[in-house]
């Protein structure tokens, strides 16, 4: 509920019942990402489409955490991208 609250106060969606479908499907790609590899598209902020490759899995993720502790974004989702080797984010709204 939070993620769909975010992109409606962001003016992302004119409904809330968009934002919510974005938010199921963020939430089910994130659970897909903790179970392994996988493919999915979104829209850059610069317009262009990037096909992406990413994971939530422990073991792809070579990454030292630096000690920084953030407030929550509910309105992007982190994942680390394999072709990159590096942590990456979007947002929920350019979900494709």
């Amino acid at each position: 509920m939070k993620a769909s609250w975010s992109i409606v106060k962001k003016a992302e969606v004119q409904t809330i019942s968009e934002a919510l479908k974005l938010a199921w499907k963020a939430i089910k790609l994130k659970a897909a990402m903790t179970k392994g590899v996988i493919e999915f598209t979104f829209r850059k902020a610069n317009g262009e489409i990037r096909m992406a490759v990413g994971t939530l899995q422990s073991e792809f993720i070579s990454y030292e955490n630096k000690g920084t502790t953030r407030k929550p974004c509910y309105s992007t989702v982190a994942y680390w991208d394999l072709e990159r080797h590096a942590f990456r984010s979007f947002n929920i709204a350019s979900l494709i």
